[in-house]
């Protein structure tokens, strides 16, 4: 608590200035220029993220989003965030549209009534949502992130899309994070809350694109302009002595995306249970990434090349399937047995329904047995009443029309109708 307390206030105090040059002074942009604003998405624990009508001639000709602050960090926090967007100028050409194309980093600070309130980003969404089609029919957009990535082969199939999550597309969806956070690492940007839902996937050109999200909570030069957070089942292990802050932590954040990737799992945190699912040449590294000696754990340019190298070796598919599916175990049939009505609805507890609702397997065994008895009975009586009415009318029992026994012949064969029961009956609930 007090290594926290201690990294708190750093991120409140104000960085020394990345470039001196004052060409590389960060944009503000007023919010009341940029129009009418459509919220986008729902609300986030620090903000929203809103569509502007207009775009400021002070950011670029491409497709913007806000983000405002429901309490606006302090002046100090903002002065990291424009620490960021200043440095961001100071790249070439190629690594800014690198940096870009990554993540979503800040372009410039909005400001209303003279007051710092947000950032401005590029609007990323456009590269990375995907029309779902829901459990109910019903076709509608998402952004495709991380955590869909950690379910079934056929997940995205069953959703409409024409990916198979395969063991060769999470190696190169491995391979596209490990890469991104390599790029962070070498400019001293740590990522810190590495979540699934803050990573966002593409696989428009056939291969796997990726992008981090929320850049305004990593550490920049050892600050961090919002408070440090960690997403439930992503964080720290308790036991592990170093903060969410570093690149260390980076590093075992990664072991669980790639750990969770060929897993099929959103909560694996040990190698042993999901090894036959991992290929052999990555085991030694995943090992290490999940270890608590921090300094031992292989950084993600490390890790970019392994599972580059385990790609071109090929045959990932073959030597590492993914697990099948569960099935539900379908209940055998009873064909001969036919259920009665069950006066109780399907939604009822099974301690209100009535006793007669037993086991299939105690009905089926006692319905016939009862059938057996009730024809048995009604033979007998119907034997008994013939004998019985051979005695009382004369010539009855010597082939006399409509006789019951004796050589005559009936005028036709007797039918005996049971009442209906079951599923043909009026049905039951089920």
């Amino acid at each position: 608590m007090a290594g926290e307390q201690e990294l708190s206030a750093s991120a409140l105090a104000v960085p020394p200035p990345v470039d001196p040059d004052p060409r590389f002074e960060d944009p503000a942009i007023r919010l009341e220029d940029l129009g009418d604003l459509v919220p986008v998405g729902r609300p986030g624990g620090q903000g929203h993220v809103y569509r502007p009508m207009r775009i400021s001639a002070a950011l670029p000709a491409a497709p913007i989003v806000v983000k405002l602050y429901r309490r606006p960090p302090s002046a100090a926090a903002f002065g990291v965030l424009a620490r960021m967007i200043a440095w961001s100028s100071t790249l070439g050409s190629e690594q800014r549209a690198h940096l870009h194309r990554v993540t979503a980093w800040p372009l410039a600070i909005v400001t209303a009534a003279e007051r710092s309130a947000g950032i401005a980003m590029y609007d990323v969404s456009g590269g990375f949502e995907v029309p779902f089609v829901m459990p109910s029919g019903r076709r509608q957009d998402v952004l495709l992130a991380l955590e869909h990535l950690l379910g079934t082969d056929n997940y995205l199939q069953l959703r409409g899309l024409a990916v198979r999550l395969d063991t060769t597309m999470r190696t190169e969806a491995a391979e596209r994070i490990s890469d991104a956070l390599a790029f962070l690492h070498r400019h001293g940007i740590v990522a810190s809350d590495i979540a699934p839902n803050n990573l966002l996937v593409a696989f428009r050109t056939g291969e796997p694109t990726v992008c981090f999200i929320d850049c305004d909570s990593m550490v920049f030069c050892g600050r961090q302009a919002l408070a440090p957070v960690e997403t439930a089942d992503w964080q720290m292990p308790t036991g592990f002595s170093e903060l969410a802050q570093t690149r260390a932590s980076d590093a075992y954040k990664l072991g669980l995306v790639i750990l969770r990737l060929f897993a099929r799992s959103h909560d694996a945190r040990q190698l042993e249970p999901h090894a036959r699912h991992v290929p052999a040449e990555l085991r030694p590294l995943l090992a290490r990434s999940l270890s608590r000696e921090a300094a031992n754990r292989p950084p993600a340019g490390e890790w970019q090349r392994a599972l580059r190298q385990a790609l071109t070796f090929g045959g990932l598919n073959e030597r590492y399937p993914g697990p099948a599916p569960k099935s539900i175990p379908l209940r055998p049939p009873v064909a001969s047995v036919r259920r009665p009505p069950d006066p109780s609805p399907s939604w009822a507890p099974a301690a209100t329904r009535p006793a007669t609702q037993g086991s299939a397997r105690q009905r089926s065994s006692q319905q016939p047995l009862s059938l057996a008895w009730l024809v048995i009975a009604a033979v007998m009586l119907l034997f008994i009443f013939s004998r019985l009415l051979s005695t009382v009318v004369p010539g009855s029992a010597a082939g006399s029309p409509g006789g019951l026994s004796g050589g005559g012949q009936a005028e036709g064969p007797y039918q005996y109708n049971y009442p209906p029961s079951g599923p043909g009956s009026g049905g039951a609930f089920r």
